[in-house]
């Protein structure tokens, strides 16, 4: 039997995927606001570009748009704007951030959406790049995003809105030359992912957009730095980067931004946000972003002990797309799409977690996958089922033919997670059922070691549950679950 103190704090490594992932299926529906409400967006680098663009498509329908600017001309400019009014905000400077805060407060109208856009981009050699323009490069793409979003946690919370961190393609795949800028775009990726797990509990959603290629000033702000620095690339191993990039910078060979656009707001009024919107002015760009992806999930599986077969491999992917676009998938390929099991808008994890017994079996005869993953940490309804002690939904999914033994991303079994929150009635319908009492997860650990592990050497695990969970409806009777224990170990042995 492992040792009790590093199961638990290997179990509570393993834990944050397994709470987040319920969470963020309990939480989608909730991150709506109630049709016909005045819905407030702030906008950060909206004076050119996908900035502007996307200033203009929202204002235009139906939104009212704080629009970031760092100038007077820019202010003056944005105001003149219908339903947009323009707020001094440079993201780099938290005076300006704070102040910014208390303006959008002080107009009353709360705040349901926030662009993360304001960035910049560098060219230049990563081992020649000075390090001050690396700092700002961050600064600006990366750690503005965090500084904006953090001043304005608190209304994003209250109005349980959305966020939108407009990232890049270069943000999946990277080139020569620009690699400081695809390091914050990266790290930008990074931050949308953890934060929409975080904020998933408070009814937040958040998402990222890719663009590719699309005309902005991007590249004539990156030359006008450049040249104030008195850059001329003189011994460079690469030569001048000026030299490189020539005298067009107007990017006016590219398609305006207005894709990007439509897709934030898509993402802002849609019913079932996507977590990623890879927007690109041609099928080119989507080519090289997912082959970029493909090489790398490659280069991960190349020759180690837990290498994949190319099946195993095939077979992820149909699971991935199944989970986030499978509906879609089909519809582009001219298939009618299959009836949609979630009557009523709500998931079969979803119900599951809420014990609504009735609407589960209304589910599985619509079809419903019974052991469909949650893209986020797999966990699937019959392990959703027993976190949250649902016997009767345990009873129903089993009854069905839910797979017993199916694990989540962690490697738990409802069995395992049954035998951790001392749900004696589910762990005996999960044995009498024939659910495998020998697996491990990838602690190392059985039902039965996690069931006979002291509580007070799990109490951290307890905690960090009924923190995490207990906004979705998680009840943990520390009592109960240190006297259920003995008995839970004794019928699993």
């Amino acid at each position: 039997m492992l040792d009790a103190r590093r199961l638990a704090l290997r179990i509570l490594a393993g834990a944050f995927a397994a709470a987040t992932v319920t969470l963020f299926a309990v939480s989608a529906a909730a991150a709506q606001q109630a049709p016909g409400a005045e819905r407030a967006v702030l906008v950060t680098g909206s004076t050119s570009g996908i900035g502007l663009k996307m200033t203009q498509v929202l204002s235009q329908n139906g939104f009212y748009v704080y629009a970031g600017a760092r100038t007077p001309e820019e202010m003056a400019r944005m105001d003149a704007m219908p339903n947009v009014t323009a707020v001094r905000l440079d993201v780099t400077i938290q005076s300006d951030i704070d102040a910014a805060v208390a303006f959008v407060e002080e107009q009353g109208r709360g705040l349901y959406g926030l662009i993360n856009n304001a960035g910049i981009s560098t060219m230049e050699p990563l081992i020649e790049m000075p390090e001050e323009v690396m700092d700002y490069q961050l600064d600006v793409n990366l750690m503005g995003p965090y500084r904006v979003t953090k001043g304005f946690a608190d209304l994003l919370i209250d109005g349980r809105g959305r966020i939108l961190n407009v990232t890049s393609i270069a943000g999946i795949v990277t080139g020569p030359l620009g690699g400081a800028y695809s390091m914050s775009k990266h790290g930008l990726e990074a931050y949308t992912d953890g934060l929409a797990m975080e904020l998933s509990r408070f009814g937040v959603t958040v998402a990222a957009v890719e663009p590719g290629n699309y005309r902005s000033q991007i590249l004539a702000s990156m030359v006008k730095r450049m040249r104030e620095r008195g850059y001329t690339g003189e011994g460079s191993r690469w030569g001048s980067m000026l030299a490189m990039i020539g005298d067009d910078v107007s990017r006016a060979q590219y398609k305006e931004p207005d894709e990007v656009a439509e897709a934030a707001l898509e993402f802002l009024t849609s019913d079932a946000p996507k977590h990623r919107y890879m927007v690109t002015p041609n099928r080119g760009e989507a080519e090289v972003t997912i082959r970029g992806i493909l090489t790398e999930m490659a280069q991960l599986n190349q020759g180690h002990r837990y290498s994949f077969s190319r099946d195993e491999l095939v077979g992820m992917l149909d699971d991935a797309l199944e989970q986030t676009g499978g509906a879609a998938a089909a519809r582009s390929a001219g298939e009618a799409p299959a009836a949609d099991p979630r009557p009523g808008g709500r998931g079969l994890v979803e119900v599951a977690v809420q014990g609504d017994v009735a609407a589960v079996r209304e589910r599985i005869q619509a079809g419903a996958d019974l052991n469909q993953r949650e893209p986020m940490a797999g966990s699937t309804p019959l392990i959703a089922a027993a976190t949250f002690g649902r016997a009767a939904v345990v009873d129903a999914l089993i009854e069905a033919g839910a797979d017993l033994d199916a694990q989540n991303n962690d490697g738990s079994t409802a069995l395992m997670t049954a035998a951790l929150l001392g749900r004696t009635e589910v762990v005996r319908a999960l044995l009498a059922a024939g659910a495998d009492r020998s697996l491990r997860n990838n602690a190392g650990a059985t039902a039965l070691d996690i069931a006979a592990a002291p509580f007070d050497s799990m109490r951290g695990v307890y905690d960090y549950l009924s923190a995490v969970l207990g906004p979705a409806g998680l009840e943990l009777d520390y009592d109960a679950i240190r006297a259920a224990k003995p008995g839970i170990a004794k019928m699993l042995r």
